[in-house]
């Protein structure tokens, strides 16, 4: 395969990925979340590619920074369910542990920090 050819191919591929994923989040089949992230970053790699071969600079500036906000939101999720599993993790009592008083503060939110 030439490099033109790969360069088409990775425009047609990265254009449907973009599109595919944005048409699924916009009609509720996903969410905004890493399956959404990743495709989205498929997507602008590969139209990068693309936009790198022809010479189409703004081409390439628009999906690098689309790129890069995937992996900012992709780093961020993951931070978020990391802290979330801690967080759920501490607050959980210990096995035979009695129940906390309804209405009493969760000892998490006694910590000093």
């Amino acid at each position: 395969m030439g490099m033109a050819l790969f360069a088409d191919v990775s425009g047609w591929l990265g254009a449907a990925a973009t599109l595919a994923g944005y048409a699924a989040f916009s009609l509720g089949w996903i969410t905004s979340g890493r399956l959404f992230q990743g495709i989205n970053l498929l997507g602008s790699m590969a139209l990068i590619i693309n936009g790198s071969y022809h010479g189409a600079w703004p081409f390439v500036a628009l999906n690098s920074a689309w790129g890069t906000i995937s992996i900012v939101a992709m780093v961020r999720l993951t931070r978020m369910r990391r802290h979330a599993a801690r967080t759920s993790h501490a607050e959980r009592p210990a096995p035979g542990a009695p129940a906390q008083p309804a209405g009493s503060p969760s000892p998490a939110t006694n910590r000093l920090t």
